[in-house]
Parts: C-alpha cells; sequence; structure tokens
C-alpha cells in the first residue's frame, strides 16, 4: 500500500512540473530511501511549497534521476502519463521506486519541464566565504599563491567535497575532483568544446592582431582543422612517421648525458636540455627522414628558444595573479617580460617552420601539405605544435627521471625487465607504460582541466548554468586513495593487469585523464607517449641514476607542473 501510495505521489510531481506547479504532496518521497539521500542541512526548499524536495547523489544508484535533468528536448507530450493516478493501483508490489523514477525519466515531457525547474531543486552548491570582488584571492596568497593552487584546491575539496564553487580575484570556477563526473563533463561538453585560454596570452595575440594554432581556435575553424589532425596524429599509421625520429632524439639525449655520467657529476641545466629534446622530436616528426642532414643548423636556435619558452610559463603563471589587462595597459614589467618572451619564441618558430617547408622532407609537414593546410594556416599549426610540446613533454620526462632516480628497486626491476628486449618492443612493455602513467598521475602536466558547458546542466548534483567555468582538479583525484590504493605512492605495477583484465592498484583510472577525454583531448598524445617511453628506456637501460635533492623537490605552478628547484640528477655509466 505505501509503494501505490508513493507512485501516486511521483504521478503528481511529474503532473505538477507538467503545467508549471507541483500538486502532490512530497512528505511521503522525501521519506522514502531511494538511493544517497543527502543530509537535512543540503535541502533546500521549492520557493513556492511547503514541502521539502528529496535530491539525491548523482553518483548513488539513482544517478538516472539526475542524469534526465540536463537532457533538453522542445517535445511536449501531455497525455503520456495523465491516467499515472489511475494505473497506480495496478503496480505490481515487486516494483522498486527507482525503477518508476527510471520509467518516469524517459518520458520526453518530464525531461523538458526537469531542465526547466532543475536549478530551483538542487541543492546550493558549497563555496568557501569570501570577500566582495575578490573572493578569496586573499587565502591564495595566504597559501602560497598560485604557484600552490593545486595544494590549495585540494585542501578545498578536503574540507567541502568533490564539487565546489569559488571566487578567485574576478574569475569563479567550479572545481571537480570526482572522476564519475570527469566523464560526465566530457558528455556533455559538445561537439565543439571551449576550454581557458590564459588572459595573458589572449592579450598578445590582440595586441600583436596574430592569429595562432588549434589550442586558441574555437567553433568550426577548430573542429575542420581538429579533424584533420585526428586523421593524421591519432591512427594506428602515424606510427610510421613517429617512431623513428622518437628512437634518434632518444639516442641524441643519451649521448650529451655519456660526459656527465661519466664523470658522476649531476647533469647541469637538465630542464633546458629535457626542452632541447622535446622540441627536437617534435621538428624531426615534421621533417621527416632527411632531418638528421639538417638537424645542426635547425637545432642551432634551440637553446634560446627553450630558454624563452621556459620563461613564457614562469610570467604567464606570474601574471595570473593580476589584473592582466592593467599590467598591460600600465607596461609593468613584468608585462613586458611576458611580451619580450613571447616574440623571441614565436619569432624563431615561424622561421624555423619557413626553413623546414623549403626542405620538401617527407614528415609531418609535407603530409598537412597534402590535406591542403598551407600558407599561414600551416605556419600558426605548426608553431604552436613546437610550442606545446616544449613544455609538456619535458616536464613530464623531467618528473619521470625523477621519480625513478628517487626508488632504487623500482630502477632496477624496470632495468633487468628492459634490458633483454629488442628497440621495437619497448613502446609495448606494460611495466614501462606503467611508470609513464605513474609519473602522469603524481605530476600531471596540466593539473586543471578546464571546460565550459554549452548547457546549462548538473554536476554531481549541483545546477551548472551555461557558460561557468570548470575546472577538474587532476592532482586532487590522482592523488586520492578512493582511486588509487596508497595513492601517494610511486607504483608502476599498479598500471598491471590481473588475470581478470583488472588494475591491480588501480580503482578508478578515470581519475587519471592527462591528456583528457573527448573531442578536445590532447592530439599530441600518441607522440608524447612513444618519446616518454622510448627516451626514458634508453635512460635506464644506460645509466644508474640518482636524485640528490630528491627530499627538496616539492611540485609547484607555473601554468603547468614544474620542479620548485632545479633536480639534480646523478647518472653513471652501466
Amino acid at each position: 500500500m505505501q509503494r501505490r501510495q508513493i507512485f501516486h505521489n511521483i504521478s503528481g510531481i511529474y503532473s505538477g512540473i507538467c503545467h508549471g506547479r507541483i500538486l502532490a504532496d512530497l512528505t511521503m518521497v522525501k521519506n522514502c530511501s531511494i538511493g544517497n539521500e543527502r543530509p537535512q542541512s543540503e535541502r533546500t526548499r521549492h520557493p513556492t511549497l511547503r514541502y521539502t524536495f528529496c535530491n539525491y547523489r548523482s553518483d548513488g544508484p539513482c544517478r538516472s534521476q539526475l542524469e534526465i535533468l540536463e537532457k533538453n528536448t522542445k517535445k511536449r507530450d501531455d497525455g503520456n502519463f495523465k491516467d499515472l493516478s489511475r494505473r497506480a493501483s495496478r503496480v505490481p508490489d515487486n516494483v522498486t521506486i527507482s525503477r518508476l523514477l527510471k520509467n518516469i525519466a524517459k518520458r520526453p515531457t518530464f525531461r523538458n519541464y526537469a531542465t526547466s525547474v532543475s536549478s530551483t531543486i538542487t541543492p546550493k552548491m558549497p563555496e568557501p566565504q569570501g570577500l566582495p570582488l575578490i573572493g578569496t584571492t586573499f587565502s591564495l596568497i595566504r597559501a602560497g599563491g598560485a604557484s600552490r593552487l593545486h595544494e590549495y584546491v585540494d585542501k578545498r575539496h578536503k574540507e567541502l567535497g568533490p564539487v565546489y564553487k569559488e571566487r578567485m580575484g574576478s574569475v569563479t570556477a567550479v572545481f571537480v575532483s570526482s572522476p564519475n563526473e570527469y566523464r560526465r563533463i566530457f558528455r556533455l561538453e559538445g561537439p565543439r568544446p571551449k576550454h581557458l585560454l590564459p588572459e595573458a596570452w589572449i592579450l598578445y595575440n590582440k595586441m600583436r592582431k596574430c592569429e595562432r594554432g588549434l589550442f586558441f581556435m574555437e567553433g568550426d575553424e577548430w573542429l575542420h582543422f581538429r579533424r584533420i589532425m585526428n586523421k593524421l596524429l591519432l591512427r594506428p599509421e602515424s606510427d610510421d612517421f613517429i617512431l623513428e625520429p622518437c628512437k634518434q632524439s632518444a639516442k641524441s639525449l643519451v649521448a650529451q648525458c655519456k660526459s656527465y655520467a661519466e664523470k658522476g657529476v649531476a647533469i647541469p641545466r637538465l630542464e633546458e636540455k629535457l626542452y632541447q629534446w622535446s622540441i627536437e622530436v617534435m621538428m624531426a616528426v615534421l621533417v621527416g627522414s632527411t632531418w638528421p642532414q639538417h638537424r645542426s643548423n635547425i637545432l642551432s636556435r634551440s637553446e634560446k628558444l627553450a630558454t624563452n619558452l621556459r620563461n613564457i610559463f614562469h610570467y604567464s603563471g606570474q601574471l595570473s595573479l593580476l589584473p592582466v589587462k592593467l599590467a598591460m595597459n600600465l607596461k609593468l614589467p613584468l608585462w613586458n617580460k611576458f611580451v619580450t618572451s613571447v616574440d623571441i619564441a614565436l619569432g624563431i618558430v615561424r622561421e624555423l617552420v619557413k626553413e623546414m617547408i623549403k626542405l620538401e622532407g617527407d614528415g609531418l609537414i609535407k603530409i598537412f601539405m597534402t590535406e591542403n593546410i598551407q600558407d599561414d594556416d600551416l605556419i600558426r599549426i605548426v608553431a604552436d605544435l613546437i610550442l606545446a610540446a616544449g613544455d609538456t613533454t619535458a616536464y613530464s620526462m623531467q618528473w619521470g627521471l625523477f621519480l625513478i632516480a628517487s626508488e632504487p628497486k623500482i630502477q632496477k626491476e624496470l632495468f633487468e625487465n628492459l634490458e633483454p628486449m629488442n628497440e621495437d618492443d619497448l613502446i609495448q612493455n606494460p611495466l614501462l607504460k606503467g611508470v609513464i602513467k605513474e609519473a602522469l598521475r603524481l605530476y600531471p602536466t596540466a593539473p586543471f582541466l578546464t571546460r565550459f558547458l554549452p548547457d546549462d546542466s548538473l554536476v554531481g548534483g549541483y545546477h551548472v548554468a551555461k557558460g561557468n567555468l570548470i575546472l577538474m582538479s587532476l592532482y586532487t583525484s590522482g592523488r586520492d586513495e578512493n582511486n588509487f590504493k596508497n595513492a601517494g605512492n610511486f607504483s608502476p605495477t599498479r598500471w598491471l593487469r590481473n588475470e581478470k583484465g583488472e588494475y591491480n592498484g588501480v580503482i578508478n583510472p578515470h581519475a587519471s585523464l592527462p591528456f583528457a577525454l573527448g573531442a578536445r583531448s590532447c592530439v599530441g598524445r600518441k607522440i608524447a607517449e612513444m618519446q616518454l617511453m622510448l627516451t626514458m628506456a634508453e635512460m635506464i637501460r644506460n645509466f644508474k641514476m640518482e636524485c640528490i635533492n630528491k627530499d627538496r623537490v616539492k611540485m609547484i605552478l607555473h601554468l603547468v607542473s614544474v620542479p620548485s628547484e632545479p633536480i639534480q640528477l646523478v647518472m653513471r655509466t652501466r
């Protein structure tokens, strides 16, 4: 009898939503145990009702209730449920409340009207108290500023939960650390996803009136070029022009390190060397098989390029704490340094791209041209590929070497595993893949993934308005014990699969998404993974490594994750 009464109440809720009002007494539904109820303090009152509406967590058994709320449809079919109450007496006793709700969720009218009222019946998103205009900026500064944002947000998640909202300066963002919600956000991002661009970079592009590559594109222009890039860079056949350049660059880096290994001294300016290595890989992929003939000439400017690339990210991080437009208008020294670094880096890269086009090689540039990417489009896309490669893989490699050098037992196990393998099989080695995945889990190059959703949506059971900025906190989810066993430990074997095909120490693999997901995931993923694995394998097979300042090195942010001080890596020849 109680079940049938509940069914009557659900029918009434549906009917009320259809007609712009709620007609049913919600008390019975409120008191039902359906899924995971929110605490009483989190329930909110509908502005026109005396009754309390119960909301449920999106990761509970009734997740479908929340999922249907953001689906929008123009269909209206009031007749679908007009006889629900009349039919309530025929509901079998074994029909669960969850099933009833799911059946209602399938009706187009419910989807339509539930969306329109979702913002009024969902709970208020947790938010720390801040000051007018500047929000919690002072709290962030006390915690270490922009360079410690990942740690600051991690503490907020522990305090407020997996989804919360915070205003820092002029920016208000929704922070999310739930892997289930990550996947949901990527499903909702639409075919032309929008992400956050650093304000300093946007203002620079406007000031110089320059068009940039894929990272800066949006809408149909982005979609057009992204489809071409997907076809060229993410399909299996792309291995043909990626593998050999990665091998050559790995051996080149090993050769540079041997002189220091023979002396048993720390490698000086390691970060700069890895920048040059990363840039070399991308240029070799772009030129193709004739790269060795032109290498010395093209790389003669790579040291200056690497220095200015590092400066760009360093100055960008500092500018993120300031009103950037004001810094530009006042021509503050920091802004001027940033502009000078970008001018130099873009100038070098554009000249290099023009030279590489003239070489008429058989690499990626030639393939781009066969896909009708020509002239200015070719230059800006290739230039940004080189710039993007410089910082991302350079720092990922640095963190990987840091972890390996800090764990002698794991290093020994890896050497024994890799030493007998031939070169072509290295990239398939599961333990080596585990090393790269662990490095990117503990030290994600981008600790936050950003999206602007195209429609009003529900994230974690909370209403998120169209156009709100969402930051996915990879640093937090990657170090959460709910997602990884012994999450703070470097353990490549956790990514090995057992007989059932399950990971050994991974509870939720989507908690670590270094290359993101969805339509705007990293287009250079295959190049990055291949060069990281082949170079890491060569370094382990040739050297014993030790980090002599491992206890002092911490992770800080300069837009990307960087070491708090230069990593002092000592190598000895095996």
